[in-house]
């Protein structure tokens, strides 16, 4: 169930930097159909010109009185005039038609830009509905296990009270005192802040803020300051450190050099599943800085399974 649960953050994550990706482009395009109009208009103002002109009779009719001159050098005059006005409107409206085009292309690559849009958002929230659901048989599950464990306790702890008691009627001559043992202290655990191994350079930095994390609770999209998820975690910590790494474990497999498990140095990623569905940082000693599940938090814990790879951001 954890991992169906890991699975279905991991879509959500993947779903949202479509999103963002898709949205930039929409800007774009309709950023470039806007200039597309502008120099259309502009185009236009051109032929609105000419055509003024020729009906005041600035160019044409002044054309027409050439025609009707016999004299060769007027006609010759009358030639020149026509051939630069008809170079002028030529010009103008090859510039009009290109302009024109251009809002056309503009305009499909914006409804194009839209649709995709449209789409990722709709991934988004579907994933997102996943997630909710994958969630919720989830916590089903932990608590019908919490459950469990409660009845076992108090079945354990009635069985204690009757053999304390049936050892206190046995020997009701003899006052007993029963000492319980010391219970051994509990360590940190899993949530430990002890020191990080030596680590310099990026992955100091990236491992100083991953520290500075613990104790965090986990939310599924979370990319901090107050709450993460596996890779939001990971994404801000190396971002610390001046790397970019997406929002996304099954990206950010690929985004590092790989490096071989058995020489995971403080700082590397490491990931389960290809493609991956959760990702933790390296802190050595075995032991991995992760954001786990709904339920609990950023913690430091062995490496646990079969991890499928690691990378060096």
């Amino acid at each position: 169930m954890g991992v169906a649960a890991d699975r279905a953050v991991e879509a959500y994550d993947a779903a949202q930097v479509k999103l963002t990706v898709a949205s930039a482009q929409l800007k774009a395009q309709q950023a470039a159909v806007a200039k597309a109009k502008t120099q259309l208009d502009d185009a236009r103002v051109g032929i609105r010109a000419l055509a003024a002109a020729e009906y005041e009779g600035s160019s044409l009719n002044t054309s027409v009185s050439y025609l009707l001159s016999d004299d060769p050098e007027a006609l010759l005059r009358k030639a020149a005039m026509l051939s630069q006005v008809n170079r002028a409107q030529t010009a103008n409206l090859t510039r009009v038609i290109n302009a024109d085009r251009q809002v056309e292309a503009a305009q499909t690559s914006a409804e194009q830009a839209l649709a995709a849009q449209k789409a990722a958002a709709a991934k988004v929230a579907a994933s997102k509905a996943a997630v909710e659901k994958a969630l919720k048989a989830q916590q089903a599950v932990l608590t019908s296990l919490q459950s469990q464990l409660q009845q076992q306790a108090a079945a354990a702890a009635a069985q204690r009270t009757a053999a304390v008691q049936h050892q206190a009627a046995s020997r009701s001559t003899v006052r007993s005192n029963v000492v319980p043992r010391a219970q051994a202290p509990v360590s940190g655990g899993t949530t430990s802040h002890a020191n990080p191994p030596a680590a310099s350079g990026n992955a100091a930095a990236a491992l100083a803020y991953a520290y500075a994390q613990l104790g965090k609770p986990y939310r599924f999209g979370g990319a901090g300051p107050n709450s993460f998820d596996c890779s939001g975690l990971t994404m801000r910590a190396w971002g610390a450190a001046g790397v970019s790494l997406s929002h996304s474990a099954a990206a950010q497999q690929h985004e590092g050099k790989r490096v071989s498990l058995s020489a995971l140095q403080p700082g590397d990623l490491v990931f389960w599943g290809s493609p991956a569905y959760h990702v933790g940082i390296y802190v050595g000693g075995g032991r991995v800085l992760d954001a786990p599940h709904t339920g609990t938090v950023v913690k430091i814990q062995s490496i646990w399974g079969h991890p499928s790879g690691a990378v060096r951001p």
